[in-house]
Protein backbone atom coordinates (compact mmCIF):
# COMPACT_ATOMS: atom_id res chain seq x y z
CA UNK A 1 0.00 0.00 0.00
CA UNK A 2 1.25 3.56 -1.20
CA UNK A 3 1.71 5.63 1.93
CA UNK A 4 0.17 9.11 2.26
CA UNK A 5 1.03 11.82 4.87
CA UNK A 6 -2.24 14.09 5.29
CA UNK A 7 -1.01 17.29 6.93
CA UNK A 8 -3.81 18.84 9.00
CA UNK A 9 -6.51 16.54 11.23
CA UNK A 10 -9.59 19.04 10.44
CA UNK A 11 -12.64 18.13 8.31
CA UNK A 12 -10.33 17.95 5.11
CA UNK A 13 -7.69 15.70 6.46
CA UNK A 14 -9.82 13.07 8.23
CA UNK A 15 -12.05 12.98 5.21
CA UNK A 16 -9.35 12.97 2.97
CA UNK A 17 -7.93 9.97 4.88
CA UNK A 18 -11.29 8.32 4.55
CA UNK A 19 -11.53 8.45 1.44
CA UNK A 20 -7.20 7.12 0.84
CA UNK A 21 -8.11 3.86 2.27
CA UNK A 22 -11.21 3.15 0.50
CA UNK A 23 -8.87 3.69 -2.61
CA UNK A 24 -6.28 1.30 -1.27
CA UNK A 25 -3.83 3.31 -0.11
CA UNK A 26 -2.34 3.92 3.71
CA UNK A 27 -2.79 7.42 4.93
CA UNK A 28 -1.14 9.00 8.15
CA UNK A 29 -2.65 11.95 9.61
CA UNK A 30 -0.38 14.82 10.89
CA UNK A 31 -2.20 17.35 13.57
CA UNK A 32 -0.12 19.53 15.23
CA UNK A 33 -2.41 19.62 18.08
CA UNK A 34 -3.88 17.12 20.53
CA UNK A 35 -7.51 16.59 18.92
CA UNK A 36 -8.44 16.11 15.79
CA UNK A 37 -11.72 17.73 13.71
CA UNK A 38 -10.72 20.87 13.15
CA UNK A 39 -13.50 23.49 13.90
CA UNK A 40 -16.03 21.25 13.70
CA UNK A 41 -15.96 20.39 17.25
CA UNK A 42 -19.03 19.38 19.14
CA UNK A 43 -19.41 20.12 23.41
CA UNK A 44 -21.95 18.05 24.98
CA UNK A 45 -23.10 19.48 28.75
CA UNK A 46 -25.99 19.58 31.18
CA UNK A 47 -27.98 17.70 29.07
CA UNK A 48 -27.37 20.55 25.62
CA UNK A 49 -25.39 20.20 22.61
CA UNK A 50 -23.23 22.74 21.78
CA UNK A 51 -21.58 23.81 18.42
CA UNK A 52 -18.17 25.00 19.10
CA UNK A 53 -18.00 25.65 14.91
CA UNK A 54 -20.45 25.66 12.15
CA UNK A 55 -23.93 24.31 13.44
CA UNK A 56 -24.82 22.29 10.26
CA UNK A 57 -24.40 21.90 6.40
CA UNK A 58 -26.28 22.41 3.12
CA UNK A 59 -28.17 19.76 1.56
CA UNK A 60 -28.45 20.63 -2.10
CA UNK A 61 -24.56 19.60 -1.98
CA UNK A 62 -24.40 16.06 -1.52
CA UNK A 63 -21.07 15.06 -0.18
CA UNK A 64 -21.72 15.38 3.61
CA UNK A 65 -25.06 13.59 3.04
CA UNK A 66 -23.18 10.98 1.22
CA UNK A 67 -20.22 10.41 3.26
CA UNK A 68 -23.14 10.08 6.44
CA UNK A 69 -24.12 7.29 5.05
CA UNK A 70 -20.95 5.26 4.41
CA UNK A 71 -20.45 6.40 7.95
CA UNK A 72 -23.67 4.55 8.99
CA UNK A 73 -24.94 7.39 10.67
CA UNK A 74 -27.94 7.58 8.14
CA UNK A 75 -30.27 7.45 11.07
CA UNK A 76 -29.17 10.40 12.64
CA UNK A 77 -29.39 12.99 10.57
CA UNK A 78 -31.71 15.82 11.77
CA UNK A 79 -33.53 17.86 9.15
CA UNK A 80 -34.21 21.07 9.52
CA UNK A 81 -37.46 21.53 11.68
CA UNK A 82 -40.44 23.26 9.32
CA UNK A 83 -40.70 25.87 12.70
CA UNK A 84 -36.54 26.37 11.89
CA UNK A 85 -36.34 28.77 9.32
CA UNK A 86 -37.18 32.36 8.73
CA UNK A 87 -34.82 34.97 9.23
CA UNK A 88 -35.07 38.59 10.60
CA UNK A 89 -32.24 41.18 10.07
CA UNK A 90 -31.65 44.18 13.06
CA UNK A 91 -31.44 47.20 11.35
CA UNK A 92 -32.89 50.64 12.05
CA UNK A 93 -33.44 49.92 15.90
CA UNK A 94 -35.90 46.73 15.25
CA UNK A 95 -36.23 43.39 14.08
CA UNK A 96 -37.61 43.32 10.19
CA UNK A 97 -38.35 39.40 8.70
CA UNK A 98 -36.13 38.85 5.52
CA UNK A 99 -38.94 39.71 2.57
CA UNK A 100 -39.49 36.22 1.16
CA UNK A 101 -38.54 35.43 -2.44
CA UNK A 102 -34.54 36.08 -2.69
CA UNK A 103 -32.47 34.27 -4.48
CA UNK A 104 -28.46 34.71 -4.45
CA UNK A 105 -29.56 36.97 -1.49
CA UNK A 106 -31.46 39.16 -4.35
CA UNK A 107 -35.13 40.52 -4.51
CA UNK A 108 -37.13 38.07 -7.33
CA UNK A 109 -40.40 39.79 -6.30
CA UNK A 110 -40.79 43.75 -6.27
CA UNK A 111 -43.59 43.60 -3.13
CA UNK A 112 -41.88 41.93 -0.13
CA UNK A 113 -39.18 44.77 -0.99
CA UNK A 114 -41.65 47.85 -0.94
CA UNK A 115 -43.67 46.16 2.08
CA UNK A 116 -40.03 45.67 4.15
CA UNK A 117 -39.25 48.18 6.33
CA UNK A 118 -35.45 47.27 5.83
CA UNK A 119 -35.08 50.04 3.39
CA UNK A 120 -36.01 53.58 3.21
CA UNK A 121 -38.37 55.03 0.70
CA UNK A 122 -35.18 56.36 -0.59
CA UNK A 123 -33.97 52.85 -0.95
CA UNK A 124 -36.82 51.28 -2.29
CA UNK A 125 -36.33 53.63 -5.12
CA UNK A 126 -32.69 53.67 -5.20
CA UNK A 127 -33.20 49.85 -5.61
CA UNK A 128 -35.40 50.13 -9.24
CA UNK A 129 -32.68 51.47 -10.81
CA UNK A 130 -31.35 48.08 -11.53
CA UNK A 131 -34.51 47.65 -13.63
CA UNK A 132 -33.27 50.99 -16.05
CA UNK A 133 -29.35 51.22 -15.32
CA UNK A 134 -27.33 49.58 -18.39
CA UNK A 135 -25.29 46.42 -17.60
CA UNK A 136 -21.68 46.00 -16.87
CA UNK A 137 -20.55 43.53 -19.99
CA UNK A 138 -16.78 44.21 -18.49
CA UNK A 139 -15.25 40.87 -18.42
CA UNK A 140 -13.43 39.12 -14.57
CA UNK A 141 -13.85 39.87 -11.31
CA UNK A 142 -15.35 42.45 -9.42
CA UNK A 143 -15.76 43.46 -5.42
CA UNK A 144 -19.24 42.15 -4.86
CA UNK A 145 -20.14 45.22 -2.80
CA UNK A 146 -19.54 47.10 -5.88
CA UNK A 147 -21.77 44.89 -8.07
CA UNK A 148 -24.33 45.13 -5.84
CA UNK A 149 -24.31 48.63 -4.85
CA UNK A 150 -24.36 49.89 -8.61
CA UNK A 151 -27.35 47.96 -9.19
CA UNK A 152 -29.23 48.05 -6.24
CA UNK A 153 -28.11 50.90 -4.19
CA UNK A 154 -25.68 51.04 -1.00
CA UNK A 155 -29.15 50.56 1.08
CA UNK A 156 -29.93 46.85 -0.10
CA UNK A 157 -25.85 46.04 -0.44
CA UNK A 158 -26.09 47.53 3.45
CA UNK A 159 -29.48 46.00 5.56
CA UNK A 160 -29.76 43.23 2.89
CA UNK A 161 -26.94 41.19 1.48
CA UNK A 162 -24.21 42.35 3.76
CA UNK A 163 -25.64 40.78 6.84
CA UNK A 164 -26.29 37.75 4.80
CA UNK A 165 -22.89 37.77 3.22
CA UNK A 166 -21.13 38.43 6.88
CA UNK A 167 -23.84 35.16 8.22
CA UNK A 168 -21.47 33.22 5.47
CA UNK A 169 -18.33 34.50 4.59
CA UNK A 170 -17.90 37.27 8.09
CA UNK A 171 -16.01 39.16 5.03
CA UNK A 172 -15.80 42.31 3.76
CA UNK A 173 -18.77 42.87 0.50
CA UNK A 174 -16.20 45.78 -1.10
CA UNK A 175 -13.01 43.73 -1.26
CA UNK A 176 -15.27 39.99 -2.00
CA UNK A 177 -14.84 38.26 -4.97
CA UNK A 178 -17.84 37.57 -6.45
CA UNK A 179 -16.73 35.18 -8.99
CA UNK A 180 -15.55 33.36 -5.71
CA UNK A 181 -18.67 33.60 -3.98
CA UNK A 182 -21.31 34.23 -6.18
CA UNK A 183 -20.35 33.93 -9.66
CA UNK A 184 -24.22 34.12 -11.29
CA UNK A 185 -24.39 37.49 -10.20
CA UNK A 186 -21.70 38.24 -12.99
CA UNK A 187 -23.77 36.16 -15.35
CA UNK A 188 -26.96 37.34 -14.51
CA UNK A 189 -25.98 41.49 -15.17
CA UNK A 190 -24.51 40.22 -18.92
CA UNK A 191 -27.38 38.32 -19.90
CA UNK A 192 -30.19 39.87 -18.57
CA UNK A 193 -29.54 43.63 -17.55
CA UNK A 194 -30.73 43.25 -14.56
CA UNK A 195 -29.56 41.24 -11.20
CA UNK A 196 -33.31 41.12 -10.15
CA UNK A 197 -35.50 40.35 -13.44
CA UNK A 198 -31.77 37.72 -13.99
CA UNK A 199 -32.42 36.65 -9.96
CA UNK A 200 -36.19 36.14 -10.61
CA UNK A 201 -35.52 34.29 -14.32
CA UNK A 202 -33.32 31.38 -12.43
CA UNK A 203 -36.32 30.90 -9.67
CA UNK A 204 -38.61 30.37 -11.68
CA UNK A 205 -36.91 28.14 -14.43
CA UNK A 206 -35.51 25.84 -11.20
CA UNK A 207 -36.91 22.62 -11.67
CA UNK A 208 -39.65 21.74 -9.29
CA UNK A 209 -39.06 18.61 -6.58
CA UNK A 210 -41.74 16.69 -6.02
CA UNK A 211 -41.02 16.91 -2.65
CA UNK A 212 -38.68 18.92 -1.54
CA UNK A 213 -36.50 18.26 1.37
CA UNK A 214 -34.88 20.24 4.03
CA UNK A 215 -32.23 22.89 2.71
CA UNK A 216 -29.89 22.30 6.21
CA UNK A 217 -29.52 19.36 8.25
CA UNK A 218 -27.54 18.59 11.33
CA UNK A 219 -26.37 15.55 13.76
CA UNK A 220 -28.58 13.53 16.43
CA UNK A 221 -25.58 14.22 18.68
CA UNK A 222 -24.06 17.29 17.01
CA UNK A 223 -21.82 18.06 13.96
CA UNK A 224 -18.52 16.27 16.28
CA UNK A 225 -20.38 13.05 15.24
CA UNK A 226 -19.13 12.96 12.07
CA UNK A 227 -15.68 13.55 12.97
CA UNK A 228 -15.51 11.12 15.76
CA UNK A 229 -17.04 8.81 12.92
CA UNK A 230 -14.19 9.43 10.59
CA UNK A 231 -11.52 9.19 13.51
CA UNK A 232 -13.37 5.56 14.48
CA UNK A 233 -13.37 4.64 11.00
CA UNK A 234 -9.16 4.75 10.94
CA UNK A 235 -6.84 2.67 12.38
CA UNK A 236 -5.02 3.82 16.10
CA UNK A 237 -1.37 4.22 13.72
CA UNK A 238 -2.76 6.74 10.96
CA UNK A 239 -3.44 9.11 13.60
CA UNK A 240 -0.56 11.09 15.36
CA UNK A 241 -1.33 14.22 16.87
CA UNK A 242 1.30 16.65 18.31
CA UNK A 243 3.00 16.64 15.40
CA UNK A 244 3.02 19.86 13.45
CA UNK A 245 5.36 19.52 10.14
CA UNK A 246 8.33 22.42 9.99
CA UNK A 247 9.52 21.01 6.30
CA UNK A 248 9.10 19.24 3.20
CA UNK A 249 11.11 18.54 0.33
CA UNK A 250 10.71 15.91 -2.61
CA UNK A 251 12.45 12.77 -3.10
CA UNK A 252 13.42 10.63 -6.03
CA UNK A 253 10.04 8.89 -5.13
CA UNK A 254 7.48 10.83 -3.06
CA UNK A 255 8.24 13.11 0.31
CA UNK A 256 10.23 13.87 3.03
CA UNK A 257 8.46 15.64 6.13
CA UNK A 258 10.17 16.86 8.92
CA UNK A 259 7.93 17.03 12.26
CA UNK A 260 8.81 19.83 14.70
CA UNK A 261 11.87 18.41 17.13
CA UNK A 262 13.60 17.05 14.18
CA UNK A 263 12.08 13.74 13.36
CA UNK A 264 11.59 12.83 9.75
CA UNK A 265 8.96 10.88 8.07
CA UNK A 266 8.78 10.05 4.21
CA UNK A 267 5.81 9.29 2.27
CA UNK A 268 4.82 7.91 -1.14
CA UNK A 269 2.13 11.15 -1.39
CA UNK A 270 0.74 14.09 0.45
CA UNK A 271 -1.75 16.12 0.71
CA UNK A 272 -2.34 19.39 2.62
CA UNK A 273 -5.45 20.35 4.56
CA UNK A 274 -3.73 23.41 6.16
CA UNK A 275 -4.30 26.94 6.44
CA UNK A 276 -3.12 28.81 3.27
CA UNK A 277 -0.42 30.54 4.97
CA UNK A 278 0.88 27.11 6.63
CA UNK A 279 0.49 25.46 3.59
CA UNK A 280 2.37 28.02 1.82
CA UNK A 281 5.45 27.49 4.45
CA UNK A 282 5.53 23.79 3.27
CA UNK A 283 5.58 24.50 0.18
CA UNK A 284 7.89 28.00 -0.17
CA UNK A 285 10.87 25.87 -1.50
CA UNK A 286 9.37 23.35 -3.62
CA UNK A 287 6.57 25.68 -5.31
CA UNK A 288 7.49 28.98 -4.22
CA UNK A 289 5.09 31.10 -6.73
CA UNK A 290 2.06 28.85 -5.23
CA UNK A 291 3.71 29.40 -2.00
CA UNK A 292 3.16 33.59 -2.72
CA UNK A 293 -0.28 33.32 -3.81
CA UNK A 294 -1.12 31.03 -0.40
CA UNK A 295 0.79 33.40 1.94
CA UNK A 296 -1.41 36.45 0.41
CA UNK A 297 -5.32 34.88 1.51
CA UNK A 298 -6.51 36.70 4.36
CA UNK A 299 -8.43 35.60 7.27
CA UNK A 300 -10.99 36.91 9.71
CA UNK A 301 -11.17 36.07 13.21
CA UNK A 302 -14.64 34.61 14.78
CA UNK A 303 -16.06 33.80 18.17
CA UNK A 304 -18.79 31.48 19.15
CA UNK A 305 -21.02 32.19 21.99
CA UNK A 306 -23.64 29.85 23.81
CA UNK A 307 -26.20 30.96 26.56
CA UNK A 308 -28.91 28.68 28.06
CA UNK A 309 -31.60 30.32 29.80
CA UNK A 310 -34.93 28.97 31.55
CA UNK A 311 -37.79 29.05 28.72
CA UNK A 312 -40.19 31.53 30.46
CA UNK A 313 -37.01 34.05 30.40
CA UNK A 314 -36.82 34.29 26.33
CA UNK A 315 -40.77 33.74 25.34
CA UNK A 316 -42.15 34.19 21.74
CA UNK A 317 -38.88 33.58 19.66
CA UNK A 318 -40.06 32.78 16.02
CA UNK A 319 -37.93 31.65 13.50
CA UNK A 320 -34.14 30.37 13.18
CA UNK A 321 -32.46 34.06 14.21
CA UNK A 322 -31.45 37.37 13.18
CA UNK A 323 -28.66 39.00 11.58
CA UNK A 324 -27.15 42.27 11.96
CA UNK A 325 -26.58 45.29 10.12
CA UNK A 326 -23.36 46.87 10.38
CA UNK A 327 -24.69 49.68 11.41
CA UNK A 328 -26.68 49.25 14.34
CA UNK A 329 -23.86 49.08 16.23
CA UNK A 330 -23.76 45.92 17.85
CA UNK A 331 -21.24 43.20 18.88
CA UNK A 332 -22.32 40.37 17.59
CA UNK A 333 -23.42 39.92 13.96
CA UNK A 334 -25.68 37.18 14.04
CA UNK A 335 -27.76 35.17 16.83
CA UNK A 336 -29.32 31.82 16.00
CA UNK A 337 -32.22 30.19 18.14
CA UNK A 338 -31.26 26.99 18.51
CA UNK A 339 -34.09 26.00 20.45
CA UNK A 340 -36.41 26.86 17.20
CA UNK A 341 -33.82 26.25 14.66
CA UNK A 342 -31.98 22.47 16.37
CA UNK A 343 -34.91 21.27 19.21
CA UNK A 344 -32.90 18.12 19.69
CA UNK A 345 -29.96 20.24 20.81
CA UNK A 346 -31.38 22.45 23.92
CA UNK A 347 -34.20 20.30 25.67
CA UNK A 348 -35.93 22.59 28.32
CA UNK A 349 -33.91 25.35 27.42
CA UNK A 350 -33.59 28.36 25.55
CA UNK A 351 -30.23 28.31 23.62
CA UNK A 352 -28.89 31.74 21.41
CA UNK A 353 -26.25 31.10 19.76
CA UNK A 354 -23.93 34.23 19.03
CA UNK A 355 -21.51 35.24 16.41
CA UNK A 356 -19.04 37.60 17.17
CA UNK A 357 -16.53 38.62 14.33
CA UNK A 358 -16.17 39.81 10.64
CA UNK A 359 -13.46 40.98 8.24
CA UNK A 360 -11.71 44.24 9.36
CA UNK A 361 -12.82 43.32 13.01
CA UNK A 362 -11.17 40.72 15.74
CA UNK A 363 -13.49 40.02 18.32
CA UNK A 364 -10.68 38.11 20.38
CA UNK A 365 -9.26 41.12 22.00
CA UNK A 366 -10.86 40.90 25.24
CA UNK A 367 -11.27 37.85 27.89
CA UNK A 368 -14.27 35.92 27.76
CA UNK A 369 -16.17 37.49 30.45
CA UNK A 370 -16.33 40.94 29.25
CA UNK A 371 -17.32 39.01 25.40
CA UNK A 372 -20.16 37.84 27.06
CA UNK A 373 -21.50 40.80 29.01
CA UNK A 374 -21.13 42.54 25.40
CA UNK A 375 -23.21 39.51 23.82
CA UNK A 376 -26.10 39.62 27.25
CA UNK A 377 -25.98 43.36 25.78
CA UNK A 378 -27.13 42.80 22.41
CA UNK A 379 -29.98 40.58 23.34
CA UNK A 380 -31.10 42.58 25.39
CA UNK A 381 -31.36 45.23 23.36
CA UNK A 382 -32.67 43.66 19.89
CA UNK A 383 -34.92 40.96 22.36
CA UNK A 384 -35.13 42.55 25.26
CA UNK A 385 -33.96 39.44 27.37
CA UNK A 386 -32.83 40.74 31.09
CA UNK A 387 -32.32 37.58 32.63
CA UNK A 388 -28.93 35.75 33.07
CA UNK A 389 -27.90 33.07 31.60
CA UNK A 390 -27.68 30.02 33.42
CA UNK A 391 -25.03 28.41 30.93
CA UNK A 392 -22.40 30.43 28.63
CA UNK A 393 -19.56 29.16 27.05
CA UNK A 394 -17.35 31.14 24.20
CA UNK A 395 -15.27 29.34 21.51
CA UNK A 396 -12.58 31.33 20.01
CA UNK A 397 -11.26 30.81 16.32
CA UNK A 398 -8.44 33.38 15.54
CA UNK A 399 -7.99 33.64 11.82
CA UNK A 400 -10.54 31.12 11.46
CA UNK A 401 -12.55 32.10 8.44
CA UNK A 402 -10.67 32.65 5.02
CA UNK A 403 -11.71 35.96 2.63
CA UNK A 404 -12.38 34.89 -0.59
CA UNK A 405 -11.24 38.53 -1.89
CA UNK A 406 -11.23 39.39 -5.72
CA UNK A 407 -8.83 37.68 -8.01
CA UNK A 408 -9.00 34.79 -5.59
CA UNK A 409 -10.56 31.94 -8.41
CA UNK A 410 -7.82 33.14 -10.51
CA UNK A 411 -5.00 32.92 -8.11
CA UNK A 412 -6.20 29.19 -6.70
CA UNK A 413 -6.50 28.15 -10.27
CA UNK A 414 -2.50 29.25 -10.63
CA UNK A 415 -1.83 27.40 -7.62
CA UNK A 416 -3.13 24.25 -8.08
CA UNK A 417 -1.76 24.70 -11.68
CA UNK A 418 1.66 24.92 -10.01
CA UNK A 419 1.06 21.70 -8.01
CA UNK A 420 0.18 19.30 -10.49
CA UNK A 421 3.90 19.44 -11.52
CA UNK A 422 4.82 17.70 -7.80
CA UNK A 423 3.48 14.33 -8.18
CA UNK A 424 1.46 12.96 -6.02
CA UNK A 425 0.72 16.18 -4.02
CA UNK A 426 -2.29 17.84 -3.38
CA UNK A 427 -4.55 20.46 -1.66
CA UNK A 428 -7.70 20.99 0.43
CA UNK A 429 -9.72 22.63 2.86
CA UNK A 430 -11.82 25.95 3.15
CA UNK A 431 -8.93 28.24 1.88
CA UNK A 432 -9.52 27.44 -1.22
CA UNK A 433 -12.46 26.06 -3.24
CA UNK A 434 -15.07 26.49 -0.90
CA UNK A 435 -15.74 26.99 3.17
CA UNK A 436 -18.71 25.32 3.86
CA UNK A 437 -18.70 21.41 5.14
CA UNK A 438 -19.73 19.82 1.70
CA UNK A 439 -16.80 22.32 0.09
CA UNK A 440 -14.23 20.52 2.08
CA UNK A 441 -15.25 17.53 2.05
CA UNK A 442 -15.29 17.18 -2.12
CA UNK A 443 -12.01 18.88 -2.05
CA UNK A 444 -10.93 16.24 0.29
CA UNK A 445 -12.82 13.26 -1.80
CA UNK A 446 -10.48 14.63 -5.12
CA UNK A 447 -6.91 14.98 -3.19
CA UNK A 448 -7.31 11.76 -1.93
CA UNK A 449 -8.42 10.48 -6.09
CA UNK A 450 -5.75 12.67 -7.12
CA UNK A 451 -2.85 11.59 -5.22
CA UNK A 452 -4.00 7.35 -5.58
CA UNK A 453 -4.62 8.23 -8.85
CA UNK A 454 -1.13 9.79 -9.33
CA UNK A 455 0.34 6.96 -7.48
CA UNK A 456 -1.11 4.00 -9.66
CA UNK A 457 0.50 5.89 -12.56
CA UNK A 458 3.77 5.47 -10.70
CA UNK A 459 3.45 1.98 -9.74
CA UNK A 460 2.61 0.83 -13.24
CA UNK A 461 5.47 2.57 -14.80
CA UNK A 462 7.73 1.10 -12.29
CA UNK A 463 5.61 -2.06 -12.74
CA UNK A 464 6.34 -2.10 -16.75
CA UNK A 465 10.76 -2.02 -17.10
CA UNK A 466 10.68 -5.21 -14.37
CA UNK A 467 7.99 -7.39 -16.77
CA UNK A 468 9.97 -6.38 -19.88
Amino acid sequence: MSRVAVVGGGLAGLAAAYRLRRLGCEPLVLEAGSTFGGKVQTERAEGLILEEGPDSFLVRKPEVVQLVRELGLAEDLVPLPPGGSGSAIYARGRLHPIPPGLMLGLPTEVWPILRSGLLSPTGKLRAAGDFILPRDRGEGDQPLGQLVARRLGAEVLDRLVAPLLTGIYAGDPWSMSTEATFPQLLELERSDGSLVLGARRLRRRAPKAPAPGPMFMSMRLGLGQITDALLAALPGECLRPGSPVADLQPLERGYRLTIAGGEQLDADGVILTLPAPAAGQLLRDIAPEAAASLFAVPYASLAVTQLAYRPADVPNLKGSGFLVDRAAGLSITACTYVVNKWPHESPGAVLLRCYLGRAGEDPLGVDDETMLAKVREDLRTVLGVRADPWLQRVYRWPAGMPQYTVGHVARMTGVFEQLRQLPALALAGAPYRGVGMPDVVRQANQAAEEVARALAQVDREEESPRMN
